[in-house]
């Protein structure tokens, strides 16, 4: 399918991108949430242009980003529960990511790309584990354990499929939890979002890229 539509749409997201940048930056939090709200849209709607309604899999990848904006907005707004809410939803969006990548196929990769997940996942759980409040140990636990999921089968279908935009966005996308997870429980600043969002943004998109053909 030709990439004019999606081109558009990716469009919408690098513009909610920078304006939530720009938003953070000088603490206007509504303004925040909606140009996160506007740059999830943008995803979703390259992945529907890049044909996320054909096979089951692609329209399971669909819902994973539908519930992945949602948690995204809600993390917008402040609050220990609307934290929880959130990282429910996300853990719900990359098991959904990890059921798809598995029904569309990962060859013999997972052998080499479990481990690979495990050791992202012990290495972030090792530096979070002692500035976790007690009550978000088991909660951040299980979804440091839904990335890896979702890291294993994304990785080994891209690399199965020869699609390097699934690859590229499953790491681009936990890697940007590694940005939240040090905003919120470690190093407050700027320089977090300035990672976390373009790395996050651009993760979503390219495994909405990937949906193409």
């Amino acid at each position: 399918m030709p990439l004019v539509q999606p081109v558009v749409f990716i469009s919408l997201t690098v513009l909610g991108v920078i304006a939530a940048l720009v938003a953070t930056r000088r603490g206007m939090r509504r303004a925040y949430v909606i140009s996160k709200a506007l740059a999830s849209a943008g995803f979703i709607a390259v992945a529907v242009a890049s044909g996320a309604v054909g096979a089951l899999w692609s329209m399971l990848v669909l819902g994973g980003l539908v519930f992945s904006a949602a948690g995204d907005v809600v993390l917008g707004v402040r609050g220990r529960r609307t934290f929880l809410v959130g990282l429910s939803c996300f853990a719900v969006a990359y098991s959904v990511y990890s059921g798809a990548f598995l029904l569309h196929g990962t060859g013999v990769y997972l052998w080499a790309t479990v481990p690979a997940g495990a050791i992202f996942v012990i290495g972030a759980w090792l530096y979070l584990r002692n500035r976790l409040p007690a009550g978000m140990r088991a909660p951040v636990g299980v979804y440091l354990a839904v990335i890896a999921a979702m890291m294993a089968t994304g990785i080994a279908a891209g690399i199965s499929h020869k699609t390097v935009s699934l690859v590229c966005g499953v790491i681009l996308v936990a890697a940007s939890d590694l940005a939240v997870a040090r905003e919120r429980f470690s190093s407050p600043s700027f320089a977090n979002k300035l990672f976390g969002l373009p790395a996050y943004y651009a993760g979503q998109t390219l495994i909405a890229l990937s949906l193409v053909g």
